[in-house]
């Protein structure tokens, strides 16, 4: 009796492992970038600042939140970012170190491919104040 509980109980847990091991933790930097006098950029993106400014016209940039979380195949992440956006992010396929997501906003609805542990991509959002909302997306 107890060889077969034990086999029903792997492969009850199995699934559940595997999604586990499937899981992909993200962070995602959400930055205001704008054109006001000064040229001010917040120290805590010092890392993203060449890639900003080679990407967006833009002379300021301030980091406004930081969220983490996890998605996997089987469970997309949410959050809310700033002004009250709503942001999705879908695993679509983890090759390796490459992983895949499909990320959606009001303004944004694209697939995005890049190395766990490296660089963040960077996409360009919606207005926000002065200026616009930058994504800086990665994964662990």
């Amino acid at each position: 009796m107890k060889p077969l509980l034990l086999t029903i109980g792997l492969f009850v847990l199995l699934p559940i492992s595997l999604a586990y091991a499937q899981a992909v933790p993200i962070e995602v930097q959400v930055i205001q970038a704008s054109r006001e006098p000064g040229g001010a950029v917040d120290p805590a993106i010092g890392p993203l600042v060449r890639e900003l400014q080679r990407d967006f016209a833009y002379t300021n940039y301030r980091l406004l939140e930081v969220h983490k979380g996890q998605v996997s195949p089987q469970s997309p992440w949410r959050t809310v970012i700033a002004g009250g956006r709503d942001l999705s992010v879908a695993l679509v396929k983890v090759d390796g170190g490459r992983v895949e997501l499909h990320i959606t906003t009001p303004r944004v609805n694209t697939r995005v491919s890049l190395h766990r542990g490296g660089r963040p991509i960077l996409l360009g959002g919606p207005p926000h104040g002065s200026g616009v909302l930058i994504m800086a997306i990665s994964a662990r």
